[in-house]
Formats: C-alpha cells, structure tokens, sequence
C-alpha cells in the first residue's frame, strides 16, 4: 500500500524568511498590479481640457439629406485622408479644419 504523499512530509517543516532585497520586489510588484487596477493612475490635468472661448464653441448644425451613394463617398473620402466626416466636410467646404 502507498503512503500518502501528506504523511510523508508530516515531519519536514519550512518557514518563510522576510528577506530586505526581496521587500523592494515586492513593492514593485504590488505597484504594478495596482497601476492595472488604475489605483495608482496619475491624472495630468485633473481639470479636463481648458475651456474653448464662445467665439470658439461649434454649436450650430445643418442637416443634410443625402443618398447612400454620396453619404458612401464622403465618408470613404474622409476615411482616406483620416478625418472625421464633419472635418472632413468642413475642410471642403472652408478650407479649414
């Protein structure tokens, strides 16, 4: 009959050692894994963005009906020179971004 592989070792014991060089280790790691959690993220400017001027604000819309075709184009263009469709047509329009 085998023994068990636990009475086998009933009488071996072991111990864990704190060991200095392996504390900054362990740190490091705990550092990186709460930088996964997003404990650790550093805002770089907790404010948002600055606030754009009034003169600045886009705050008028137009609509436009289109077919399938020519919304399929303008949005292949815009895709093409990798822009949005709304700067993209903005772009065409005025020249400007």
């Amino acid at each position: 009959m085998k023994e068990s592989i636990f009475n086998k070792n009933k009488q071996k014991s072991f111990a864990f050692v704190e060991d200095k060089n392996t504390q900054n280790d362990i740190n490091e790691l705990d550092e990186f894994v709460n930088s996964g959690r997003g404990q650790t993220k550093k805002v770089l400017n907790p404010k948002g963005r600055p606030k754009l001027e009034l003169d600045e604000l886009k705050q008028e819309q137009i609509v436009i009906y289109l077919t399938k075709e020519q919304k399929d184009e303008i949005t292949k263009k815009a895709k093409q020179s990798s822009l949005s469709v709304s700067k993209y047509v903005m772009l065409k329009v005025f020249g400007i971004n």
